[in-house]
This record gives C-alpha cells, structure tokens and sequence, in this order.
C-alpha cells in the first residue's frame, strides 16, 4: 500500500501569528481626559472623585510609598531624590519653621490646610521638607511614576501661587491654573492608555503641595488575552503536525 507524504506546513514564527491576528486597523484611542473638582469639596469620598473600586490609595503618611509607585524630586536647591519608593522625610504641614502657609493660611485655622486626610502630605522640596519662604530655588518639580502603568491618577493640589503643567508619559497633558496660594482642589485624569509617568512642573520659586494619591493599576485588554490564547494554540498546533 503506498502512504501518502504529509503535506509540508510554513510555520510562521509567533510575532507574525500574532500580527496577523491582530492586522485590522484600529482607531486610536481617545486622548486622556482630566476632571477637576473644586476647593469646596476638599475633603470628599472616593465616590465622590468618581475613583475606581480597585484604586490604590497613597496619603504620605509614611515614608514608604504604596507598591508600583516611584517618585523623583528634581530642581530644588535643598537636595533631590529618585525615583524611589521611599520618601526621605514625612511632611507635617502644621510643624513647618518657617510659618504656616501649609497648615492655616489663608483663612487662619485648620480648615485651610493642604492636608486631604491624615498628617501628612508631600511636598515639592527635594528632601520633603519645607524651607524659608523666602528662598526662591528650594521648589522643585515632583515626577511620579506607575509600574506597568495606570488607567486612572488622582490628587489634590494646594498653594500653587503659579500654573502648574502636567506631563503624561513624557508629553505635555494639560496645565492647571493658579488659585492664588490657597487650596486648588483635586484632579482626576482618566486615560486607556496606560500612563506610566506623571510629572508636575510648576514656576521654579512656587511651593506646593500634593495629597491623596489614588492610581488605578493597567491590566491587559480582553483582546490581548485572546490574541495570547490564539498565538499559543496555532503553535501548539503547528508542533503536532511536526511530529
């Protein structure tokens, strides 16, 4: 009886697999949105800030910052640090020096102060610790970045006296206004791309500060996972035909 010979099969290596799976041009994604929400809700809940269930909250109430965040001070004559994940100081706005522009200002108690929540917040300084007022280089710049990047990043923003710019992933985003030197309110920035770096840039002698971080980790799309799923299974396939 004469065998017939198998046929021979071209097996495409697995980028190629997945490239063609994956060949329909699509749209890009919408650029990333920002919600702000006024000083007159400082303080609010997370529903309130409409944050996401799953968002991992970061209050600087101790040096150790919340796992995938790393932070970078730059630009400030009192030192710099980062990207790590542990601040150098922890910063309590109501045992500053050098007076009470974190704590009290400007309508003279507590209900004015840069504190979300907690004790404490963080600071644009490169050791997170205040310094003379009158000292015009000891504001930096403070850069935040998110391990395998987030869908979601909120803070609230205080005594910026001068715009501050926000850079998403390298790239100018937005800038948010001065407010004077008192509470600017909080900030949310929603976006399906992932963002994996966050940089606040403000006017080199502006002090300000920073509280109540919440990120919301990226995971892979559903398409991803079926692209995965279907590259393993053609070489699964291709494999027992080899044999």
């Amino acid at each position: 009886m004469k065998t017939m010979p198998f046929a021979r099969i071209a097996v495409l290596p697995l980028a190629a697999m997945l490239a063609t799976l994956s060949s329909p041009a699509q749209a890009s994604p919408p650029a990333p949105t920002m919600t702000s929400f006024a000083p007159a809700l400082w303080g609010s809940s997370d529903a309130t800030l409409s944050l996401n269930a799953g968002s991992i909250i970061e209050n600087f109430e101790d040096t150790a910052l919340a796992a995938g965040l790393k932070i970078q001070a730059s630009n400030s004559s009192v030192g710099s640090y980062g990207p790590t994940t542990t601040l150098p100081h922890v910063f309590d706005p109501f045992a500053d020096p050098y007076g009470n522009a974190f704590s009290t200002y400007p309508c003279g108690t507590s209900a004015c102060s840069s504190l979300w929540d907690g004790t404490h917040a963080l600071l644009n300084t490169g050791n997170n610790q205040s310094a003379y007022y009158g000292n015009s280089s000891a504001w930096g710049d403070l850069e935040f970045s998110f391990t395998g990047g987030v869908t979601q990043v909120g803070f609230s923003l205080q005594q910026n006296e001068y715009a501050v710019n926000i850079y998403l992933n390298g790239s100018l985003f937005t800038t948010i206004a001065s407010n004077g030197g008192a509470r600017t309110g909080y900030f949310r920035i929603d976006s399906l791309t992932p963002i994996t770096s966050m940089k606040l840039d403000g006017y080199y002698p502006d002090a300000w500060v920073v509280d109540h971080m919440a990120f919301t980790p990226a995971v892979p799309e559903p398409e991803t996972y079926a692209l995965m799923l279907a590259g393993l299974g053609l070489v699964g396939f291709a494999a027992r035909r080899r044999t």
